[in-house]
């Protein structure tokens, strides 16, 4: 978490004494790339520029799902953070090197947090079962709640057969009421 908020603070603290990086880098970079200016690589820059804005707030909220016992989701979280602030802070490389203005510990603050949070998504220990045992475990529940239905649903078929075919034999038999003794207690017989 604390490698989180390190990002996330110089990612808002760089623009202002390195004004080159107030612009969208990434379409700088793709337009240098691309000859004619292609919409797809400029759609791509809007995109990826929008993503590396939230890889100190992705690491730190991973960081928070870990704290909160949910090791699988806040790793994920930490590893997507991870790249979008590496992708960050690479393409701010050049800008810093080109311009003296400004102080060097924001880089570097940056940068310690950066590896904090590779070194923190390495050391998250999650269950030790894979995706694909999860994804296993979740489809044999699905099947086995689904048969379990299904037998339920042809017990009560061959119980609901059995009653039927009882009451059709019980009405094909004579009826045993005409020797019913104990229902008539006032007769002579």
């Amino acid at each position: 978490m604390i490698s989180g908020v390190m990002i996330t603070a110089t990612r808002l603290a760089i623009p202002q004494f390195y004004p080159s990086q107030a612009t969208n880098g990434w379409a700088n970079l793709f337009a240098n790339l691309s000859s004619g200016g292609l919409t797809l690589f400029a759609l791509l820059a809007g995109i990826i520029s929008f993503l590396v804005q939230f890889g100190g707030v992705s690491i730190f909220i991973g960081g928070l799902l870990c704290y909160k016992k949910h090791l699988r989701s806040g790793k994920e979280f930490v590893g997507i953070g991870t790249t979008f602030g590496f992708a960050d802070l690479l393409l701010a490389i050049p800008s810093l090197g080109s311009s003296s203005s400004g102080p060097i510990y924001l880089v570097v603050v940056a940068w310690t947090g950066l590896l904090f949070a590779v070194f923190a998504g390495r050391h998250i220990k999650g269950p030790k079962g894979s995706y694909a045992g999860e994804v296993r475990k979740l489809m044999t529940g699905i099947r086995s709640r689904i048969l379990r239905q299904e037998k339920r649903k042809r017990r009560e078929r061959r119980l609901r057969r059995r009653r039927a075919q009882s009451k059709i034999a019980r009405g094909s038999l004579p009826s045993a009421k005409q020797y019913n003794v104990g229902g008539n207690k006032n007769s002579d017989s």
